[in-house]
This record gives structure tokens, sequence and C-alpha cells, in this order.
């Protein structure tokens, strides 16, 4: 009986270093750093602006998007700091009176933002895993000259508050790195120009889009 006793408590504390050794390695794989970057498109939503003057509505044309970037991989939950931009071009307004108008030239945008970002991956252990991220930073804005058949209209540059959320596919295609397809919804706090007419209280520069991209452990 001590014999069987003394083996069982044998095979348990066996058992239990194994468990412990395996623990271990698996907690010095982890975090792992990364590099990640992406390229896709952003389509820009409708801004409905106001001021003293009345409301208008302003669209923007679909552009290019690209991000670039660090991550920690913490196997399961992701940490990302990277550079994003969002190019587009203003294409036209309707007035506070109802007038559509298309701008004739200019308008060219650029959207920069630095983003501290946390990702879910929700199949961490499968060679492919959905996954769902936020994130907060920093946006600067730049907006060129841009004109309608009769009116020029002035430049403008500001900081803002930048967020974005996304969700997406990774896949692994080597033990280090993996490809990933995502939808992105990014947004800015609103902020005040002034066209060289009128002072305008404007909306957010939001914008949906998509990107493909490549996350390469270091």
């Amino acid at each position: 009986m001590l014999r069987g006793l003394s083996l069982g408590l044998l095979s348990s504390a066996i058992s239990v270093a194994a468990l412990s050794a395996s623990a271990q390695e698996v907690s010095a794989d982890f975090p792992k750093l990364y590099i990640t970057g992406a390229a896709g498109a952003n389509n820009p939503t409708t801004r409905t602006n106001t001021g003293e003057a009345g409301t208008f509505e302003e669209y923007t044309n679909p552009g290019a998007s690209a991000e670039l970037g660090l991550g920690l991989d913490f196997d399961g939950f992701r940490v990302e700091v990277t550079y994003a931009i969002d190019a587009s071009q203003l294409r036209g307004y309707t007035n506070v009176s109802g007038v559509d108008f298309d701008y004739i030239s200019g308008g060219e945008t650029r959207k920069q933002s630095a983003f501290l970002s946390g990702y879910w991956d929700v199949l961490r252990q499968k060679s492919w895993t959905p996954y769902f991220g936020a994130g907060i930073g920093y946006s600067n804005l730049d907006v060129r000259n841009f004109s309608d058949a009769g009116l020029s209209y002035d430049a403008f540059n500001r900081s803002l508050w930048g967020y974005q959320f996304k969700a997406g596919m990774s896949i692994d295609v080597s033990s280090r790195s993996k490809l990933f397809a995502e939808g992105i919804y990014r947004a800015t706090s609103r902020f005040n120009t002034n066209d060289g007419f009128n002072d305008w209280n404007n909306a957010s520069w939001s914008s949906w889009g998509g990107q493909l991209g490549i996350r390469v452990e270091l």
C-alpha cells in the first residue's frame, strides 16, 4: 500500500514538474516583438458642418491608406504603436441653400496619425484567427487650397485627437509571419475652420476602409 502511495506521489510530482516546465517554456516565448505593415483604401464619410451662415454637407473622394509600426504579442492580446496615413481629395458640397457644387481644383488631403492600439486574437491556437482592435492617438489633418466654379477657399492644417476601430483575419504563412486583411473605421475630434468667408464647426474627419498587410516576428 505504501509502495503504491509512493508511486502515486512520485507520478503526481513528475506531472506537476512537467506542467511547470511547460508553463515556463510558454511564458518564455511571450511577449513577441514584431513589425507590421499594411496598405489599402479609405472612403471618407459625408461631413455635416455648421456655422452662423447655416449648415452644409461636404463630400470627399475615396483614397489610399497605409500603416507601419511595431507590436508586442502577449499570446492572444497584442499592443501596437503605428504610423498611419489616409490620403484623399475633396469632391464637392451641398451649400446652406441646398445647392450642390463640385470643387474644380485643389482639395488634396493628408491625415497622418500615430496610434496606440490593442487587439484581441479570438482563436490564437489556430493557423487563422479573427481579431478585433481599437486605438487612440494623434492625427494631423492637412487640406490644401480648393475652389469651386466661383470661389476659392483657404487651406487649413489641424492637430486633432484620432481613434480607430478594426476587425480582421490573420493567417499564418510561416512560423514567424502572418498575412492579414482588415476593415477599419478611423475618425478625429471635431474642429473649427475659416474658409476665407465664414467660420465653421466641422464634423469629425472619419472614413471607412480596408487594408491588406503582414506581421513579421523579430
